[in-house]
């Protein structure tokens, strides 16, 4: 059998002298040609040494920096802790791991991957550092646009929800260790569906982008204003602060929006609603603060919107109803509980009947009849109001059909349009489609508008209005008086007709205020060719003043509740 033979163990000194004898062969070589950054420091931290990779990284030669300390690279972006708990580290003779951000010669930033071990002598004392590293910085810039697309909106370059979830939260824990407070503000563009549904999601997003610009400069570098999704923003003001403080962010947040914002040459002015919560106050929690926050967004809306409302118990009831009337509408219309109900119009001269007007209606399975005043506020915010109002304009137009089918001569069939209808580029289009396929021609078909709406946006509403004048319809102004608009405004859109609103007519004939303005409104619309009917008719005497005054048509309890087309036949024929 053979058998192997081993070379003897090399003597201690023999080791030591093929050590050094390699060290002092290769170990110049292995520093000069690896790829890592390598820095030599004596115990004070000036710099003895650099490799090749260091002055190909840095830009600065060994000469430039032999004496120096590694400060030299301090890029400014960590601060004095950092640089003490690395100090601290290393004089301990531990080693110290990071990822430093350092500055080059050409004062371009770079990330280092470092490890600075101490060289301890055989007396156990420090004689060195050294420090090896790598240039990390795509892989770093990687990292940075990962957490960029994790928690910054794409689309406006602000905070996303995510983020200001997290930070909501640290600013929680900060509060609380301080015995701080601090406040969160949920803000909901009015009426944006419009932008979208009339100008496009190209112009939407483009207003979302100026609306995040204008935000950011109203508030102080130290609040967070972050893009919740859709056209929903949350505001987050830290401490110390008081309600007092707040009322003033939210004012000056409201006042931001006075001035119109420009969209290809156009002007459009927005408004937004503001819901507060108050931290520890309100809420303790970042759901409970968000939730608070929203609810008083809700209740904003409610009181007409561009204003600002604080949370409270009560109100969280409310705005829950109205969520839940939000879900009962959905399917409502699936369930077809919506239906029309038909008022007629007089012409006061001669009470000859001269039209309708469509009403809708909603009679849920439960809780009956719910008035309009509480779901069409409700169905213009969700957008149902479209489908709505289609079936609205569809049905009137089949009812004046079938009406003349049976006998009852009615000249006009009224039709209310809400702003987002009015808004709607589809809208003329809608309406020559639904005149073709009923029959109806088109000037028997009167639709109404408010003030209001004709005043978001007077440049579109005059083109819309425009061409639905050239269809043939008629074009009447609802509720007139009630709005921020005057006759003399007015008479840039196509009107045929306005209808003084119910407000006025009440106190007629005995309060002169009341009379007066009537029959002002009555000469100024006859001057501009315009007719005139008076809602809310109640009483012979009011029918007798506005026969003096020269109104043309009434409709009010006095001739005629709204009333189902059946009932209708019978109160006409």
């Amino acid at each position: 059998m053979t058998h192997l033979q081993t070379q003897p163990a090399l003597p201690e000194s023999e080791r030591s002298v093929a050590t050094d004898r390699l060290s002092r062969r290769i170990l110049s070589q292995a520093l000069e040609q690896t790829a890592d950054l390598v820095m030599i420091t004596d115990v004070n931290g000036k710099i003895e040494y650099v490799n090749h990779a260091f002055e190909s990284c840095t830009g600065f030669g060994l000469n430039e920096v032999l004496g120096q300390q590694p400060s030299v690279l301090r890029s400014g972006k960590h601060n004095k802790s950092f640089y003490c708990n690395l100090w601290d580290t290393i004089r301990r003779g531990e080693v110290f791991r990071g990822v430093i951000e350092n500055r080059r010669k050409d004062n371009s930033i770079y990330y280092e991957e470092k490890t600075i071990t101490p060289l301890i002598n055989d007396e156990g004392v420090i004689t060195n550092y050294v420090s090896t590293g790598r240039d990390v910085s795509e892989n770093m810039l990687v990292q940075k646009r990962l957490r960029h697309l994790a928690y910054c909106d794409i689309l406006t370059g602000l905070p996303n929800r995510v983020q200001v979830r997290r930070e909501l939260s640290q600013a929680i824990s900060h509060s609380e260790r301080h015995n701080q407070s601090l406040a969160v503000l949920f803000l909901d563009l009015d009426r944006f569906k419009n932008i979208n549904d009339s100008l496009g999601h190209d112009l939407g997003d483009r207003l979302l982008r100026e609306v995040a610009r204008r935000l950011r400069r109203t508030l102080r570098n130290d609040d967070t204003i972050a893009r919740n999704g859709g056209d929903e923003f949350v505001v987050l003001l830290r401490g110390p602060l008081n309600e007092n403080d707040v009322v003033k962010v939210a004012n000056k947040l409201l006042g931001s929006f006075t001035k119109p914002f420009t969209l290809e040459g156009h002007k459009h002015l927005m408004c937004v609603s503001i819901g507060i919560s108050l931290y520890p106050d309100d809420h303790a929690t970042m759901r409970g603060l968000l939730k608070g926050a929203d609810i008083a967004m809700y209740q904003a809306k409610a009181q007409g919107g561009s204003c600002y409302c604080f949370y409270s118990r009560d109100m969280e009831k409310r705005v829950l109803e109205r969520m839940e009337l939000e879900k009962y509408l959905h399917r409502g219309i699936t369930e077809n509980e919506l239906f029309n109900v038909y008022q007629p119009q007089y012409q006061i001269s001669d009470q000859q009947l001269m039209g309708a007007e469509a009403l809708l209606r909603w009679r849920h399975p439960n809780m009956g009849l719910i008035s309009p005043d509480r779901f069409i506020p409700v169905a213009e915010d969700t957008g149902d109001i479209m489908s709505i109002g289609a079936n609205v304009l569809l049905e009137a137009c089949q009812q004046l059909a079938a009406w003349r089918g049976v006998g009852i001569d009615l000249p006009h069939i009224s039709v209310n349009l809400s702003p987002r209808q009015l808004s709607h580029p589809g809208l003329p289009r809608q309406v020559r489609e639904t005149l073709s396929n009923t029959g109806v021609e088109p000037n028997a078909l009167v639709l109404e508008l408010t003030e209001s709406a004709l005043m978001q946006n007077p440049e579109q509403a005059a083109s819309t209005l425009t061409e639905l004048k050239s269809l043939g319809v008629m074009l009447s102004v609802d509720d007139f008086g009630t709005g921020h608009s005057s006759l003399s405004y007015l008479r840039r859109f196509p009107l045929d007709c306005i209808k003084v609103d119910r407000s006025f007519v009440q106190d007629l004939p005995n309060n002169k205020e009341a009379s007066a303005l009537v029959e002002a409104i009555v000469q100024m619309a006859h001057s501009l060719n315009m007719s005139v009917v008076a809602e809310g008719v109640e009483t012979d005497a009011q029918l007798d003043f506005l026969n003096q005054v020269g109104c043309e048509g009434a409709q009010g309890y006095l001739m005629g509740k709204p009333m189902h087309p059946n009932d209708f036949v019978r109160h006409n024929q």
